[in-house]
C-alpha cells in the first residue's frame, strides 16, 4: 500500500510538471475533376472524411504535444501524430530529451528531433532541416552577455544520420566522415523589431537519396524573416518572408529547387463591440526549379463578427509559371477560389468551404493539339478543437 501511496504521489508530481497540448481535425469532404474535353468520370468524385484545414491528406490529424521539465533543467519534448484513423499505428513525429546548463546559456537534445528553433514556422511551409530516421544531437548556445534588450541569439548546430538514405543501393558502410558531412548549423536572433532565423544542412555523397534522373539533392538551406517594428505603430500589421531551398551551390549531378514566400498580413485588434473588423492578407511565392519558374500570388479578405464569432471571407490563388512551363504558351498556371464560412468556439472551429480550381496539366498536348485544363472542385465541411 506504501508503495502504490508512493507511486501515485510521484505519478501526481509528474503530472504537474507534465504540459499537453495538441490538436483535433476532421471533416467531411466532397471532390471532383474534370479534363476539359473528356467525358465526365464518375470515379473522379468521391466522398471522403478529411479536413483541408493543414490536416494532412488521410482522414484527419490528432496530435498531442508533450513538454515535461523536471524544474531541475532536464526534461522532454514529443509529439504523437494519428492521421489515418483507421490505422493503429501512430506516428513518432519528434521525440527527444533535453538539459539546459551554465543558466540556460546551453541546450543539449538528444534522440528523434524535432520543434527546431531554426525552422520555418510556416505558413504555406513547415520545414526543418533536422529530420532523420535515426534521431540526432542538438547543441544551442543561447550567450547571456548580451542585454535582454537588444534581443535574444541561439546559434548551434545538428550532428545526425542521412535524412533519407537508399540503404539497399549502398555497398560500403558509412563512415564517421559521411556522417559529420550531414551536419546541420542553425542561428537565430530575435528582437522586438525583428527576427530572423537560417539553417544550413550539409549533404554527403553516401546519402543516395536521388530523382529519377539520377540528380542528388545536395546541400540544404532555409530561413524565416520577420520585420516587427510597424506592428508597434500599427497593431496587426505584419510581414514575414521564409523559404528554403535544396541544391545549394549545386553542380551537373544534383538538382535545384529554391521556394520562397513572402507575406504581409494586417488584422486590426477588437475595437470594442460586436465587430472585430477583418484580416486581409497577401502572400507572393516565388519557386525556381531549374529550368522553369512558378511566380503565386495568394490575397484573402476575412471578416468577423460578434467578437470573432463568425468569420466570412475568401481566398484567391493565381500562379504562372514561365521558362520550361508546364504547357507552352499557357496564360497562367492555375487559378482557384476559395470562400469560407467559419464559427468559432473556445479553442475550436466549424468550418465550410468550398474551392474551385482551374490549372494546365501537360500530358495532353501531343496528343490532342488542344489546352489541356482541368477543374477541379470540393466542399469540405471541418472540424477542429485545440486543446
Amino acid at each position: 500500500m506504501a508503495a502504490l501511496g508512493t507511486a501515485i504521489c510521484a505519478g501526481l508530481v509528474f503530472s504537474q510538471e507534465l504540459k499537453l497540448s495538441g490538436e483535433a481535425k476532421t471533416g467531411i469532404l466532397w471532390e471532383e475533376s474534370q479534363d476539359e474535353g473528356k467525358p465526365k468520370d464518375p470515379s473522379k468524385s468521391r466522398v471522403r472524411m478529411n479536413s483541408k484545414d493543414d490536416a494532412g491528406s488521410e482522414a484527419g490529424r490528432f496530435r498531442l504535444n508533450m513538454d515535461y521539465d523536471n524544474g531541475k533543467n532536464i526534461g522532454f519534448r514529443a509529439r504523437l501524430q494519428w492521421e489515418t484513423f483507421s490505422d493503429a499505428t501512430v506516428k513518432w513525429v519528434y521525440a527527444f530529451g533535453y538539459g539546459n546548463f551554465f543558466n540556460n546559456q546551453l541546450t543539449l537534445s538528444a534522440g528523434k528531433l524535432g520543434a527546431s528553433p531554426w525552422g520555418t514556422g510556416g505558413p504555406e511551409m513547415w520545414k526543418e532541416l533536422e529530420v532523420s530516421r535515426e534521431g540526432g544531437m542538438r547543441l544551442e548556445y543561447k550567450p547571456s552577455f548580451i542585454p535582454e534588450e537588444y534581443g535574444k541569439l541561439n546559434i548551434g548546430f545538428v550532428l545526425n544520420y542521412f535524412d533519407d538514405p537508399d540503404e539497399a543501393s549502398i555497398t560500403r558502410q558509412a563512415t564517421l566522415l559521411d556522417i559529420l558531412q550531414e551536419t546541420i548549423f542553425g542561428i537565430s536572433y530575435t528582437h522586438d523589431a525583428f527576427l530572423f532565423r537560417f539553417a544550413y544542412r550539409l549533404d554527403s555523397e553516401r546519402d543516395s537519396k536521388q530523382r529519377m534522373d539520377g540528380k542528388r539533392e545536395g546541400d540544404k538551406f532555409l530561413y524565416r524573416i520577420e520585420e516587427r517594428a510597424i506592428g508597434n505603430v500599427l497593431p496587426g500589421f505584419q510581414i514575414w518572408a521564409l523559404g528554403y531551398l535544396v541544391g545549394v551551390g549545386a553542380s551537373e549531378d544534383q538538382f535545384y529547387d529554391f521556394q520562397n514566400w513572402l507575406f504581409t498580413e494586417y488584422s486590426p485588434p477588437n475595437i470594442g463591440g460586436w465587430v472585430t473588423p477583418l484580416t486581409a492578407q497577401i502572400r507572393f511565392g516565388y519557386d525556381y526549379v531549374e529550368s522553369r519558374q512558378i511566380f503565386h500570388v495568394r490575397p484573402s479578405l476575412y471578416f468577423h463578427f460578434f467578437n470573432k464569432l463568425i468569420s466570412l471571407g475568401a481566398m484567391y490563388k493565381y500562379g504562372q509559371d514561365f521558362g520550361n512551363k508546364i504547357f507552352a504558351g499557357s496564360p497562367y498556371l492555375y487559378m482557384e477560389i476559395e470562400p469560407k464560412i467559419q464559427f468559432n468556439f473556445s479553442n475550436s472551429y466549424i468550418a465550410f468551404a468550398y474551392n474551385l480550381r482551374k490549372e494546365y496539366i501537360g500530358y495532353y498536348e501531343d496528343a490532342r493539339g488542344a489546352d489541356p485544363i482541368r477543374q477541379t472542385q470540393w466542399m469540405n465541411l471541418r472540424f477542429g478543437i485545440y486543446f
